[in-house]
């Protein structure tokens, strides 16, 4: 039976091992404490935070059979706040969504957790290095211990990670290095008291913030007021990275001239910084794969920016990489 390395325990990754389970030895190979990529959560003591992606939607006929399939276990739930759009120039509107939005319950990381069940996972591990051995490809690990040789090494990554950890010998290099992304800062404020506003999530126009949501008006989630406040892409892109103070300071300035008196003082306040948030450009490519090298890359980016995009195009390379399987069989 093949071996195959999966970098990334993201919705692709996870996605991946579960199509390639049952006709390759899968091992997923997560850089840190947790699953979900950017399906993200965040605890700080009673408050909880979804800061990556805050909803996601289902277009195709497979991704909405897997939420159907996970909403019957209570894993998934639809999320209809109070949605505004909130502009500093103009007063604010209501916004209506023309289509079903999801959460996963409690938190967006349990999606990619109780899809890993049965998988193996090896997290808290960076794959630093990629080597060609007598068969196949040696895994090393940022602190140089060896994490096994495979038949196969697909990332799940981001572009840019991908492009950099990749092999020089992917044929797919360029296409890689032409995939831009945006970078997003997620401010997370935590309220002691609930601050009474008209919305549960609010889209915002001209100011350095792009999204407004109240956590706990979300399925699942403790009671404990969480807001989680996104930047604006191109904003974030001119903030220096190490200017945590400056940023905060910044994007509290900008929630205040838009709502004004309607918050107090949080009790918790945390910033984090989403260095590959979302694709600016795309592929328009299902996945990427390098046969004669066995090597491959997937994820939203080759084809959108969305949690669907994602895991449509793990689950292609998956299909395509069994029907190779069994044709060299």
């Amino acid at each position: 039976m093949k071996s195959i390395a999966i970098i990334g325990a993201g919705i692709a990754g996870i996605t991946l091992a579960r199509q390639l389970q049952g006709s390759a030895k899968v091992s997923v190979f997560e850089k840190s404490r947790g699953f979900g990529g950017r399906m993200a959560t965040r605890r700080h003591g009673s408050y909880q935070f979804d800061h990556g992606a805050q909803f996601f939607t289902a277009r195709s006929k497979q991704f909405q059979k897997l939420l159907n399939d996970c909403a019957a276990e209570g894993q998934i739930q639809a999320w209809r706040p109070r949605v505004l759009t909130l502009d500093p120039q103009k007063k604010p509107f209501k916004r209506e969504w023309f289509e079903p939005h999801y959460v996963a319950v409690p938190g967006m990381s349990t999606l990619c957790k109780v899809l890993s069940q049965e998988l193996n996972v090896i997290l808290k591990t960076q794959v630093a290095d990629i080597a060609a051995a007598e068969q196949g490809w040696l895994l090393t690990g940022a602190a140089g211990e060896r994490l096994g040789q495979f038949d196969w090494v697909i990332s799940t990554s981001p572009a840019p990670q991908a492009d950099k950890l990749l092999p020089a010998c992917f044929s797919h290099k360029a296409a890689l290095s032409e995939v831009d992304f945006f970078p997003c800062l997620s401010l997370l404020l935590g309220f002691r008291s609930a601050p009474e506003l008209n919305f549960d999530a609010a889209v915002v126009r001209n100011s350095p913030l792009s999204w407004i949501a109240a956590n706990s008006s979300k399925h699942g989630r403790p009671a404990s007021f969480a807001l989680t406040v996104h930047s604006d892409n191109q904003w974030a892109r001119t903030q220096p990275k190490g200017s945590i103070d400056t940023v905060r300071n910044s994007m509290l300035a900008a929630l205040n001239e838009l709502l004004g008196d309607q918050l107090p003082a949080p009790e918790h306040i945390a910033i984090h910084r989403w260095e590959y948030a979302k694709a600016e450009t795309n592929l328009e490519k299902d996945f990427l794969l390098d046969e004669s090298n066995r090597l491959a890359a997937c994820g939203d980016w080759c084809a959108g920016s969305r949690v669907e995009d994602a895991y449509l195009s793990a689950l292609k390379l998956g299909e395509h990489l069994k029907t190779i399987w069994r044709r060299e069989a």
